[in-house]
């Protein structure tokens, strides 16, 4: 269990799921208009690019994807966590709410990074 909990490919397809079903269509139902369609449409296909690392990709190749597409997620976080950002009129990372997206993306991140040399 400890060496799949060690591989990005779980977390990208766990980030994928909650991103694009409680980020993208959760916020979608809630406060979606005509207006704002263009930039759920995009988070959704951050979603896509997140599946398509997770199952076209392997080793050490899904591991620097995974960072590549995670990293700035993270410090967007903390950034917006800092400067007290919005986003559609939401807070990008009020806390403690902010703790669990945080964490989400930090994962394949961090595994990523572990993994970065493998083969």
């Amino acid at each position: 269990m400890k060496d799949i909990l060690m591989k990005p490919k779980i977390w990208l397809i766990i980030i994928a799921l909650m991103h694009l079903f409680m980020g993208v269509i959760g916020a979608y139902i809630q406060m979606g208009t005509i207006e704002n369609l263009s930039i759920m449409i995009y988070l959704g296909i951050t979603s896509i690019y997140l599946l398509y690392v997770a199952f076209m990709t392997e080793g050490k190749t899904q591991a620097r994807f995974a960072v590549v597409l995670c990293a700035p997620i993270v410090v967007w976080f903390v950034i917006g966590f800092i400067m007290k950002l919005d986003f559609l009129g939401v807070p990008v990372a009020e806390m403690p709410s902010g703790l669990l997206p945080l964490t989400l993306w930090l994962l394949p991140t961090l595994t990523g990074i572990m993994n970065w040399g493998s083969e």
